[in-house]
């Protein structure tokens, strides 16, 4: 008997949030999942799910939310494809292509043009052999190992500064591809999550004017090992760059290591490895258009940073 499909609706919060942690190494709660799928400025996300042949209980579950991203010269809206999970018993081949090419069908019937993800090792051959999803380029894990405190001038703020939309359009400017934010997005998905569980620092000129911030959070594997996950940073100079990262260390003393996800074109490569940075591993980034034609990934400058989207980061 065939998987069945519908939209979620709230009162699954509970139900997909099982799913989710017998599922994903990294715990999630109902708060959490029901911030980040109801409480995007951008509007929520479409939660779809499979029910299991012979009762409605969850089978799997996948999640768009949407989010604008800037292509090129273009602000389009499009969705950052998070939480895709199916119980055990499910996971085989035709479970997984009926669940998708349902949703597919259904997300190119709405207002959103594209989705992008970062897929786990797992996950990634089996949406690029099934599905065809594209290839959109890649994101490097840059770390510093055991990074040490240092001096620095940054301030830790608790909400963005009223000017963030002005610093943002100056510090984006020349990107050929990033998420268009804005301050209502930016302290939604840094400061409003249940928890509290990122602390960001802000670098400002000297007339208190926003020219940079770095959103950090704590982790530690199973093993012990420690790092410090450098989530979103932005800087209108290398001055402002350099305090910022002196924070992050500062922040991360004690840890086995400081890191960031720069995907491709990453503005402040250079400058991190010039730091002590270096890259350890790469994760790729995958693609679904809509209209099915391919998007090619620009050229020039880009940022994308875990903190744009995955809300297990």
């Amino acid at each position: 008997m065939p998987l069945r499909f519908r939209m979620a609706e709230r009162d699954d919060s509970n139900e997909i949030v099982s799913l989710l942690n017998a599922t994903f190494r990294t715990p999630i709660d109902v708060p959490t999942w029901e911030w980040y799928v109801y409480g995007n400025p951008n509007g929520p996300s479409r939660i779809y799910l499979a029910l299991e042949p012979s009762d409605d209980a969850i089978a799997g579950v996948v999640g768009f939310n949407p989010i604008p991203l800037r292509l090129e010269d273009a602000t389009v809206m499009c969705d950052y494809g998070h939480h895709l999970a199916i119980k055990p018993a499910y996971r085989d081949t035709m479970s997984y292509l009926a669940l998708m090419r349902h949703v597919l069908r259904a997300q190119a019937a709405g207002p959103t043009h594209l989705a992008i993800g970062p897929p786990n090792r797992t996950a990634y051959p089996i949406h690029k052999a099934l599905m065809r999803w594209h290839d959109f380029g890649f994101i490097d894990c840059l770390r510093k190992l055991a990074p040490q405190g240092q001096a620095h001038s940054c301030r830790q703020i608790t909400t963005f500064p009223h000017d963030f939309d002005r610093f943002y359009a100056e510090v984006s400017k020349d990107l050929r591809f990033c998420v268009s934010k804005n301050r209502e997005w930016v302290n939604w998905r840094f400061f409003q999550r249940p928890g509290s569980v990122y602390t960001t620092y802000a670098a400002t000129d000297s007339a208190g004017l926003l020219v940079g911030y770095v959103v950090l959070k704590l982790w530690r594997e199973p093993n012990g090992y420690s790092k410090a996950h450098i989530l979103d940073l932005h800087a209108l100079n290398d001055e402002a760059l350099s305090e910022l990262l002196a924070a992050a260390e500062c922040y991360a003393t004690g840890c086995d290591e400081l890191n960031l996800w720069a995907v491709q074109g990453y503005p402040y490569r250079t400058f991190l490895e010039s730091s002590g940075f270096s890259p350890s591993h790469r994760q790729p980034l995958l693609a679904w258009p809509y209209n099915g034609f391919p998007v090619p990934y620009p050229s020039g400058s880009c940022s994308l940073a875990y903190g744009d989207g995955d809300t297990q980061y």
